[in-house]
């Protein structure tokens, strides 16, 4: 306990002494950042700044809550409680900035080599006292995970908590923008936007031409709940203000499908990404495809087709898939969540529309684009199953 408390003193006197040395903010900035609502706080200036650039900071923005910070040079220390904003790091080629992890990346992001940074856990259950001790210039984090907590801890101390989420359809372009200037690779954003509106457009040229009559009717649902109990939890493809709904969701009106269960919206107060319905429901939507969406399932460390052969034939099994269209037609396709849900949406959208169109997508080697994902954008070595088809199972 002696030495715990010892170790929290000295993460207190670090943070304390990093906030003066630089700027301060009512609790909101250890230097980088800094906020308006605090007018004690001693602001670095621009010229003051040796990384700072002439008309370039400082610099306000507001994160995706609506929380207004002002950025007085290029953030280089930061914790990343959120792996979709730890690949995005990634893609821009700040990996050096981050000084630990947390949400999972380790496990399920491998690839993008923070497993020798310091794992500050998941959000549910954070090492606050740990992210005390790193002293980071901010920690970014989930817009719904950790709400208030996170702030309370962390604000008084002078370490801001920034909350972007870096997947949901409708922010991720804004959202990878706003990063690109806080770890200063704009450029680098960019370049990645176009690379990926440039596959979008490909997606988008090809389905172009499909009469609302000709247009596929699919239902996303989560593979983990319909695997465990045969229950159907709906990925809504629109939200209850009339924007874009889940990433997973959506990518079906991206590939040129319509959503079999419109009704069903995403609420984003809620924050669930899913939405449980009866059987009754699923079967009177009876899509003429379905597309499964988890993290547990295949993905990067996945190499033996076995694993999603198993989980297909078990929700054959005990749910009521199989009286629906889709499921007659073995039109059921899983996909690892980051394949639709993200940054990696624009390949996956591709493999759906290949999958619901075959005719207009035969020449696609989508597997092609993701391993030009992998080693230009996150120089990693492509490997694993990501998607996989009922119909491939023997």
């Amino acid at each position: 306990m002696k030495k715990n408390i010892k170790k929290w003193l000295a993460g207190i006197l670090a943070a304390v002494c990093l906030a003066g040395t630089l700027a301060g903010c009512g609790g909101q900035g250890t230097g980088a950042v800094s906020s308006e609502t605090d007018a004690s706080a001693s602001v670095v200036s621009a010229s003051d700044s040796t990384s700072a650039e002439a008309g370039k900071y400082p610099f306000t923005f507001k994160d995706s809550l609506g929380t207004e910070f002002t950025l007085e040079q290029p953030l280089e220390k930061i914790v990343v409680l959120n792996r979709q904003t730890a690949e995005a790091v990634k893609i821009l080629g700040a990996e050096d900035k981050v000084i630990a992890t947390g949400d999972t990346t380790i496990e399920n992001n491998p690839y993008l080599g923070f497993g020798e940074l310091p794992d500050m856990g998941e959000t549910s259950e954070l090492n606050i006292e740990a992210i005390i001790g790193l002293a980071p210039n901010a920690v970014l984090v989930h817009t719904n995970r950790a709400t208030e907590v996170l702030e309370e801890k962390l604000n008084p101390l002078g370490i801001p908590v920034i909350r972007i989420d870096n997947y949901q359809p409708e922010k991720y372009e804004e959202e990878l923008l706003l990063l690109g200037r806080l770890l200063d690779a704009e450029d680098r954003a960019q370049a990645f936007l176009e690379y990926r509106q440039g596959i979008e457009k490909m997606t988008a040229e090809r389905i172009a031409g499909l009469s609302e009559e000709e247009k596929k009717s699919v239902m996303a649902l989560s593979v983990g709940f319909i695997n465990s109990n045969g229950g159907y939890r709906v990925f809504p493809s629109t939200a209850t203000t009339g924007e874009m709904g889940v990433g997973e969701g959506y990518a079906t009106l991206l590939a040129g499908g319509v959503d079999a269960c419109p009704e069903i919206q995403w609420d984003p107060v809620q924050g669930d990404t899913t939405i449980q319905v009866d059987e009754e429901y699923a079967l009177s939507c009876d899509p003429d495809a379905i597309t499964l969406h988890g993290t547990w399932l295949g993905g990067y460390n996945c190499t033996d087709p076995a694993d999603y052969q198993t989980v297909i034939d078990n929700i054959y099994e005990i749910s009521s898939i199989g009286q629906m269209q889709a499921g007659k037609d073995r039109a059921v396709y899983v996909f690892h969540t980051d394949m639709l849900g993200a940054s990696k949406r624009h390949i996956g959208v591709l493999q759906l529309g290949k999958y619901l169109y075959p005719e207009l997508f035969g020449d696609i080697d989508v597997e092609s684009y993701a391993r030009e994902y992998f080693e230009k954008w996150l120089g990693a070595e492509y490997q694993g199953i990501w998607f996989y088809s009922a119909q491939d199972v023997q």
